[in-house]
């Protein structure tokens, strides 16, 4: 059994209301936030769908705002000490994991993990389990198990990462763990500033606001979703996915990327019903329009909504043209 001086800290400060008004209405007009703020929301609603573990990186250079996002996503259930970080082993962040068991798992800094363990560790917290240890009897042992949204921020994407070690990333792996581009060509990660004169300082002015205010809204959204009638919850979330599938999907899309787009979903889906509860402060579909935003911009920077590994195939043979020409061939008559 764990000890509570094991887990994370759960703590609150200010009333949901505070929160409302201090942190989630700076989100307003920021894909990237509310979306952040939203996937906190959803992390319950696995338990309820049966969906597995998966998370968003948001990738981009320094000083983009990567980190407030995490915190803004992290004030929905604790203070900002709740933020982990990416530099850990590959046991440690399995026993992170597990003390995140339904609830939202923020890591920053993806390129201060291990290179050459990138890949699996992605693996690990998406499937939602650990290694199969054996006792001193020889005998297995249980496994850690959990189920999470991960909120990840780094410089790097999980590819880009994994090429440092000279290993190259499966299909499996980019879904399981998708980068999207912090940078939205306004203001780095924010679109909005609410009066602030730059990124710098809107960036203050956030975390700020959630060293201020924290841990009630999931509190009071998830006694609002156990009171909730299990159909009515069922058939939002059902409702959400065809909604999503119909308006950002495209019609050839295939697996990998109808997968990605039931993640997004799921997160519209937490910030819709939080707003409908009077959290957020958000318009009615803001969360839903984010969500959309952001996985547009996740295909756009995969490179389309076709299969991953025939798009690779293709790229070494264009690869290999383009760099032999016709001195690889020879002419049959």
């Amino acid at each position: 059994l764990q000890t509570l001086s094991e887990l994370p800290p759960m703590r609150t400060s200010g009333s949901c209301d505070e929160w409302r008004d201090k942190v989630g209405k700076l989100c307003i007009g920021n894909s990237r936030l509310i979306s952040a703020a939203s996937a906190a929301f959803a992390a319950p609603l696995l338990h309820l769908t049966g969906d597995g573990s998966g998370g968003v990186n948001f990738q981009g250079h320094s000083s983009t705002g990567k980190t407030t996002a995490l915190l803004v996503a992290v004030s929905v259930w604790s203070e900002p000490g709740y933020l982990q970080r990416w530099r850990a082993t590959t046991n440690g962040l399995e026993a992170v994991a597990t003390m995140h068991n339904d609830a939202l798992l923020c890591l920053d800094e993806l390129a201060q993990v291990d290179a050459s363990e990138a890949g699996e560790v992605a693996y690990m917290l998406a499937n939602g389990s650990g290694k199969v240890r054996a006792n001193r009897h020889g005998l297995a042992k249980a496994k850690a198990t959990w189920r999470l949204l991960l909120l990840s921020a780094g410089e790097v994407g999980l590819a880009q990462h994994m090429r440092e070690a000279g290993k190259k990333a499966r299909a499996g792996q980019e879904v399981r763990l998708v980068d999207v581009p912090a940078d939205t060509g306004k203001y780095g990660l924010f679109e909005e500033l609410h009066g602030h004169p730059d990124g710098a300082a809107f960036s203050g002015a956030i975390q700020e606001a959630t060293r201020a205010c924290y841990g009630s809204p999931s509190r009071k959204f998830l006694e609002n979703l156990v009171k909730m009638d299990r159909d009515r919850r069922q058939q939002c979330i059902r409702e959400m996915k065809k909604w999503f599938v119909d308006r950002a999907l495209p019609q050839d899309a295939d697996g990998q990327a109808r997968r990605v787009a039931d993640r997004f979903a799921l997160i519209a889906a937490g910030g819709e019903l939080a707003t409908e509860w009077g959290l957020t402060g958000w318009d009615a579909g803001a969360a839903k329009q984010a969500s959309v935003n952001c996985f547009i911009a996740w295909l756009e920077h995969r490179g389309g909504a076709g299969s991953q590994e025939e798009r690779e195939m293709l790229s070494q043979v264009r690869l290999f043209l383009e760099s032999h020409g016709e001195s690889r061939f020879t002419l049959m008559e």
